[in-house]
C-alpha cells in the first residue's frame, strides 16, 4: 500500500519554517504513512489528522489516485 505523497505549499512552507528535529519527525510520519498505513490517524471531518511528534499534519488521502495530500501542519501540544 503505497501512496504518492503531495505538498500543499502552506504546508511545505510551514514545514521548512520548523526546527530540524520537528521537520524530520514529521516527514517520518508522513512517510511512515504513506508506504505502510502506520501511523496515529484520525478522522476530524472533512480530513486526516496524523500526530507526528509535536505536531499534526492534515491530510487528504484518494484511495483512487493513490495519493496523500499534506495540506497543513500545526502544532498540537
Amino acid at each position: 500500500m503505497s501512496f504518492r505523497i503531495l505538498w500543499n505549499y502552506p504546508a511545505l512552507i510551514r514545514f521548512y519554517d520548523l526546527h530540524p528535529s520537528e521537520a524530520a519527525a514529521v516527514d517520518r510520519a508522513v512517510i511512515r504513512f504513506a508506504e505502510t498505513g502506520e501511523g496515529h490517524l484520525t478522522w476530524v471531518a472533512p480530513y486526516h489528522r496524523l500526530r507526528a511528534g509535536t505536531h499534526d499534519a492534515v491530510l487528504v488521502i484518494d484511495g483512487e489516485a493513490r495519493t496523500v495530500t499534506v495540506l497543513r501542519i500545526y502544532r498540537s501540544r
